[in-house]
């Protein structure tokens, strides 16, 4: 049995939704990452010319790790593909000695130089005026359509109600909000210095909730039971910027979440 063979095959079941498209829930987080680089694949197949968009963190490596052994095996080319950057913090610069933190570095070491993308779209974490970095950076979304958006969701917290980003629009972000500069949520800081052992800064550059939304699919991964906490909230909450996450639900018909059992575990704990 080929490669193709065995892809085709993956264990999954899917969980209805009265908004969105495909909840795709497989027994393993390598599985559902698996199954999203199939996906992608078979998008730049057809479109060797797509724009992506590409989250950063710990979720999506195995998926990264999958696109980059298509690629080394000749399965698919990304080269003519165009990558963009879905946030960075501010200030961070692309020298990961120095910030080590940064989703630059993270971006050419996991994305960009394995898959050969040679029109990578970076933000610029060190411009002197980030209001005006914002602004150009959306210039290029704006010039570039966007084929497929990859996310993950940040944490949720009970205690103050708030969470569930997608990139760093935090609870409260306008779904209107473009490219802009965002004050990060006690939640998140939380997770990043306390879990993530991080030195970050407070603030970060982030596509908005409408330029996610502007994408032709998004693919949401996500697993493990906290990460099943927040999509809980986001999926069956109440709508609004209090869950950005929950945005996601107003384009439903793009969306399809490659979640886990653990994660999915949650969502009978309403």
């Amino acid at each position: 049995m080929g490669l193709e063979a065995k892809i085709s095959v993956l264990p999954y079941y899917e969980i209805k939704h009265p908004e969105i498209s495909r909840i795709r829930v497989f027994p393993t987080p390598e599985e559902a990452a698996q199954a999203a680089a199939e996906e992608i694949i078979g998008v730049v197949r057809v479109n060797p010319q797509a724009a992506i968009t590409y989250a950063t963190g710990d979720t999506v490596i195995p998926l990264y790790e999958n696109l980059a052994r298509a690629v080394k095996e000749g399965r698919v080319d990304f080269s003519e593909t165009s990558g963009f950057h879905l946030d960075e913090y501010y200030p961070c610069g692309p020298d990961i000695n120095e910030y080590p933190h940064g989703f630059v570095a993270y971006l050419r070491q996991r994305v960009f130089t394995p898959l050969g993308i040679k029109n990578a779209n970076e933000m610029n974490g060190l411009a002197p005026d980030p209001e005006a970095e914002a602004k150009r950076y959306d210039g290029l979304l704006s010039a570039k359509p966007i084929e497929i958006a990859i996310l993950g969701i940040g944490p949720w917290s009970a205690e103050t109600q708030t969470g569930c980003h997608i990139a760093f629009n935090e609870s409260g972000t306008p779904f209107s909000e473009k490219v802009h500069v965002q004050t990060l949520d006690p939640v998140t800081l939380m997770r990043d210095r306390q879990e993530r052992g991080q030195d970050s800064p407070e603030r970060a550059l982030t596509q908005g909730v409408a330029n996610i939304l502007e994408a032709r699919r998004i693919f949401l991964l996500a697993y493990g039971e906290k990460k099943g906490q927040s999509l809980r909230e986001a999926l069956f909450g109440e709508i609004g910027p209090q869950r950005p996450a929950s945005a996601l639900r107003l384009q439903g018909q793009k969306v399809t979440l490659f979640i886990d059992e653990a994660a999915a575990s949650q969502f009978g704990k309403l």
